[in-house]
């Protein structure tokens, strides 16, 4: 071997050392990218409703799985033209990261239309999951998909979705939407709104597989690259729950289902939980109703913490308020249960509501029509409004975010919901 090849090989060792080491370097020093990322979405996600979720599971000494989250924001929440926001406009703040007036999904005010996370998410090549436990066609979960200006059209955020270029993985209810979206057959809408989204075309629901129970879902094979739909209820998948039939959904369960599906891309993924079923109790003013159902939003929040691993990116975030409960007196610290819905010790009841029907337990879960006069007795779980409406109707006031893992430490301090959907966005 001569000098000079000597002298060359040595160089072309100190070369690939140093490329190495820098290499290594980079990938020790560079933020990488959390391989998954789960946003949650409810509604009366607050002080006030956890608090009175915590007592009511176990009284003054329990904790919920949220109080486990390292990072904690208050979020504004407020719609472009009303300080208090309805479900779709805040649906879309995190969705799609502006503020739209009321009643609007992903379209601003001069028309635009905006991305939403999800569409995000699929143009970066991660698997894209949303579950509900609504319709699929209601405002909250269209925020995903859907650009309109009426998030009541049932019909036409069925007829987007079946357009849409579709999500690898989803599941909810609202199969009646769709139902009566094909039967009517309308060819010349479904050309318009064709023509109208970018996502459109042969991408559609027909490439779907449709599944209608959580045993279907379970039973596909999950490293299939055909995208599944589960439709699992005619209407809003909470309106299953508590019945006798075993193949009836939880939201840990489709969580936990999403995630084994998702979690094949070797590029990540992003899911999407929407639980809009906490404001259908709410707007009831059915007190033990919804906060069983924060207490199973919660525990849908540690299921996916538990599949997803330590570092993935959890986002929880309340959306609106609705109802405006609150737990009156002073119930003793192991009080739980109906122990802390009863009448308290002074004789007036414990849980009652700014606005909305009332409701009473003792009534046989009819909405109490008439107001009360002084000497009519008080049922021992009734729980009163301060002003009667048909339904509750939204209150003013910031709501709670939570965040775990690679990024979420931005969540803390006062924040607006866009900023959470700007958060997402840098980590997909």
């Amino acid at each position: 071997m001569t000098m000079k090849l000597r002298n060359r090989l040595i160089a072309l060792v100190c070369l690939i050392i140093f490329l190495t080491l820098g290499f290594l370097l980079f990938l020790s020093t560079s933020p990488r990218k959390p391989f998954a990322v789960i946003l949650f979405v409810a509604d009366n996600i607050n002080p006030s409703s956890l608090g009175a979720a915590r007592l009511y599971s176990g009284g003054g000494d329990a904790r919920l799985q949220l109080e486990a989250f390292p990072n904690t924001a208050l979020c504004r929440n407020a719609a472009n033209d009303f300080s208090v926001p309805d479900q779709a406009s805040a649906s879309t703040q995190i969705a799609g990261g502006r503020r739209v007036n009321r009643n609007a999904l992903c379209v601003d005010e001069n028309g635009a239309k905006l991305t939403s996370l999800l569409e995000e998410a699929a143009a970066t090549g991660r698997s894209t999951g949303l579950v509900t436990s609504g319709s699929m066609a209601g405002p909250t979960a269209a925020a995903y998909y859907a650009k309109s200006l009426n998030a009541e059209n049932a019909p036409d955020l069925a007829l987007q979705f079946s357009s849409h270029a579709p999500f690898d993985f989803v599941a909810g209810g609202g199969a009646g939407d769709f139902e009566t979206q094909e039967k009517k057959g309308d060819k010349e809408a479904k050309e318009a709104t064709a023509k109208e989204s970018p996502h459109a075309g042969q991408n559609g629901r027909d490439r779907m597989a449709t599944l209608h129970t959580l045993n279907e879902i379970e039973s596909h094979p999950f490293w299939k690259k055909t995208p599944k739909l589960g439709l699992l209820s005619p209407g809003p998948l909470h309106e299953t729950w508590g019945g006798q039939d075993s193949e009836t959904s939880t939201l840990s369960d489709l969580v936990r289902v999403a995630i084994k599906n998702l979690q094949t891309n070797s590029r990540g993924y992003l899911l999407v939980v929407d639980d809009p079923s906490i404001a259908a109790a709410a707007s009831g003013n059915k007190g033990e109703v919804m906060l069983r159902r924060i207490l199973s939003f919660d525990q849908a929040v540690s299921t996916a913490r538990h599949y997803a691993g330590d570092k993935a990116l959890i986002v929880v975030t309340g959306r609106m308020n609705i109802g405006g409960l609150q737990l009156n007196g002073y119930p003793f610290l192991h009080d739980k249960g109906v122990a802390i819905l009863a009448l308290n010790n002074q004789g007036y009841p414990s849980i009652c509501w700014s606005t909305g029907p009332g409701y009473s337990i003792e009534a046989s879960g009819e909405m109490l029509q008439k107001k009360k006069s002084a000497s009519a007795s008080v049922g021992i779980l009734s729980q009163p409004s301060a002003y009667k409406l048909p339904n509750a109707v939204g209150t003013a006031g910031d709501v709670l975010a939570f965040g775990a893992g690679q990024g979420s430490e931005q969540i803390h301090g006062f924040l607006n919901l866009t900023d959470l959907n700007r958060i997402i966005r840098e980590s997909l």
